[in-house]
């Protein structure tokens, strides 16, 4: 899956050299191992036991046209997760997400938005989709119940190799759903997103430790949707934002919290049992 090669590679412009050598030795995992990166991963990606795990983020999305990047609306979004060890070398999880778009300035809930290309007033989704149900690996994610859009999708997911630097480790995940979604005024769906974990490489390292702090960025590209109102224009949206992982309600951020206890009061008053409702 890896070469280590890759691991020797500079930061251009940025004056940082990312080396992985050594990785392993004293801090007793190597992240070139299949074994020791799938734990690395989950660790950063959610828990090596059963516990309730959640990540959060914050950011902007932006239609594309003609090349300018041009802010449409906020997102806040969420998602809560199960991890169970079926084998060596094999997880399986549940994971629902409930997201919230916001307004760029205010930062608060919208529900209608003029698109300021085809002046159309459309109303604005909440999302909530899953529980979906996937495996992990070290090679990536693989799909066993789809939630939302992705139903019916061909999904792609990878992971990156691991970058070392000092004490620091960041793992990224490549998705690449694409397909088109049932019903008859669908168009073709495209949907990539990279998101890079960053944690402590001392902490991966903790055999007492079955989740570690880690710090969340995301980058996506969405092709548009109908309730956006951009009809039949050319073009796509893109985001960026970040936030954290955490295995407790409270870290999530208080207008989440506010949002969630007033449309989705199930997912925070027993995460665990939404996540399992059909087990």
């Amino acid at each position: 899956m890896f070469n280590r090669r890759e691991f020797v590679l500079g930061v251009s412009g940025a004056g940082v050299g990312l080396s992985a050598g050594p990785i392993f030795g004293h801090t007793g995992i190597d992240l070139v191992d299949r074994a020791d990166f799938l734990q690395a991963a989950i660790k950063m990606r959610g828990s090596t036991d059963e516990r309730l795990c959640i990540g959060w983020v914050t950011g902007t999305r932006y239609a594309v046209i003609e090349h300018r990047a041009i802010p449409m609306m906020g997102l806040l979004a969420a998602t809560f997760t199960q991890y169970r060890q079926v084998q060596p070398g094999t997880y399986t999880a549940k994971s629902i997400e409930v997201a919230y778009f916001i307004d760029v300035e205010t930062r608060k809930l919208i529900e209608t938005w003029r698109n300021p290309f085809t002046d159309r007033v459309v109303d604005v989704p909440k999302t909530r989709m899953g529980p979906s149900q996937f495996t992990v690996t070290a090679d990536g994610l693989q799909i066993q119940r789809a939630a939302g859009e992705a139903v019916g999708m061909e999904l792609n997911h990878h992971f990156r190799p691991a970058v070392v630097r000092g004490d620091d480790v960041w793992i990224t995940e490549v998705i690449d759903v694409s397909g088109t979604p049932k019903g008859k005024a669908a168009k073709p769906f495209v949907y990539n997103e990279m998101t890079t974990y960053q944690s402590k490489l001392s902490a991966l390292a903790n055999p007492a430790l079955a989740t570690v702090p880690t710090n969340v960025s995301f980058h996506g590209l969405v092709t548009f949707r109908p309730w956006m109102g951009f009809g039949d224009m050319p073009g796509h949206t893109t985001a960026s934002g970040g936030g954290t992982r955490s295995t407790s309600i409270a870290d999530l951020p208080k207008y989440y919290l506010e949002l969630t206890h007033e449309f989705n009061p199930d997912v925070l008053e027993d995460p665990l049992a939404v996540l399992n409702a059909d087990s």
